[in-house]
């Protein structure tokens, strides 16, 4: 049995999403649902399942929400004892047999307690296309001001030639699918609101013993965008409080707190007796296999370029060389430097260090303030494992090609 679980808030994509989970499975009597549905007083898409003897379903209405973790907490209280989990988003498509995939991709990755998860790949809800059939893993690229961690989608290099599930960093909390017994061993903290979800489950889900793999074939697709759909934090603002009791944005400033906590990237008052750590594996476990120390915000190179983990050392000093800096800058320039054209395609700009090796690139359109105006400035924002030393500018004429360079210390 599959205990599939689905957070929804408002969503027209739910029903379609159930519909083609249930179509696409293999064994289709093997799924029994556990779905938060936060419903308007007018949406009734789940009606006709309310009786189905395999599907539980939480109603709740929409002002009585707290935000994704919290419905994800009660879900898993409708956990009973299934084998296996699929926890998803209300919006998704999904591959034929994908149940029988994903249990032959969790058999092959050799461990006792394997979690499969991954950023999926794109469908349009509007023709139920799917778009591309290659498996992401995620990538660390940067810390955020309030701790969280940015993920991106890679693709994953030479996924044609292998025949087994990659090990990953982390996992997403929209496509997840592990033994059902994760329900009882990790419980979701409601108090969560969103951002921080994933490096939550990931970290957690390490430190209690489960070992974490991007799947190497994919069965699932997601819709990113939310056009069409009302966001929680369309509904819970400051004008509807006396209806919701926190607007969004508080709810999300304790969750991002006790995040913090629960990361040891600092010790606040946050309570999160019953949210922390699991004991099988520690926290600096999980810092030395990810390449990430929490306290200091920074990143191993091997995790931002996304090379499947662990990171390796030989010793204390080669573990504190291998981490990038975050930087900040306030760029300034002369336009009346750089040499003019009448084609200007792009200007190049371009942080690099002593050696010349470039930190960052940003390509200013020809018709930009950058490349247009007489004196510019810009702030970015990038990590290295070595310090700036000169900011340089170099337009490109679509005729005649690179121009003279020009090159600004920092």
């Amino acid at each position: 049995m599959i205990f599939v679980q689905i957070a929804a808030y408002r969503d027209p994509e739910l029903l379609p999403t159930i519909v083609d989970c249930i179509a696409k499975a293999k064994y289709k009597n093997d799924l029994r649902f556990g779905i938060c549905w936060q419903r308007h007083p007018d949406e009734h898409c789940l009606d006709e399942f309310k009786s189905r003897p395999n599907f539980t379903i939480d109603e709740v209405p929409w002002n009585e929400s707290q935000g994704l973790c919290w419905a994800r907490a009660r879900i898993q209280k409708l956990y009973q004892g299934e084998d296996y989990t699929l926890q998803i988003d209300s919006h998704h498509r999904f591959a034929e047999n994908w149940d029988e995939e994903l249990i032959r991709q969790m058999e092959l990755t050799g461990s006792a307690k394997p979690v499969l998860g991954s950023y999926a790949a794109v469908y349009d809800p509007s023709t139920n296309e799917k778009k591309g059939m290659e498996p992401y893993n995620m990538v660390a690229d940067k810390f955020t001001p309030s701790g969280t961690i940015l993920f991106r989608p890679h693709v994953i290099p030479g996924w044609r030639d292998l025949s087994a599930p990659v090990r990953a960093r982390f996992v997403s909390g929209h496509y997840f699918f592990t033994l059902g017994r994760h329900c009882e061993d990790y419980a979701y903290d409601p108090n969560l609101y969103f951002a921080g979800d994933e490096i939550s489950l990931s970290i957690r889900s390490y430190t209690l013993g489960y070992d974490l793999f991007h799947p190497h074939r994919n069965v699932v697709w997601h819709e990113y965008t939310r056009q069409g759909r009302t966001k929680h934090w369309d509904d819970h603002t400051t004008a509807t409080k006396p209806l919701v009791g926190l607007a969004w944005h508080e709810r999300d400033v304790i969750s991002k707190t006790r995040l913090r906590k629960m990361l040891r990237e600092e010790d606040n008052d946050a309570d999160i007796t019953g949210y922390d750590l699991g004991t099988t594996r520690s926290h600096r476990d999980y810092e030395i296999y990810a390449g990430i120390d929490f306290a200091g915000r920074r990143l191993h190179r091997d995790t931002v370029k996304g090379v499947e983990p662990p990171c390796v050392y030989e010793n204390a000093a080669q573990w504190e060389e291998s981490f990038l800096m975050h930087q900040r800058l306030d760029l300034k320039w002369e336009v009346r430097d750089l040499e003019q054209c009448d084609d200007l395609s792009f200007v190049y700009f371009g942080i690099e260090d002593e050696a010349g090796q470039v930190l960052h690139r940003y390509d200013a359109p020809a018709d930009s303030d950058e490349a247009r105006r007489l004196a510019s400035t810009r702030k970015v924002e990038f990590s290295s494992n070595t310090r700036p030393a000169k900011l340089v500018a170099w337009p490109v004429s679509q005729s005649r090609g690179w121009l003279k360079r020009v090159e600004y210390a920092l």
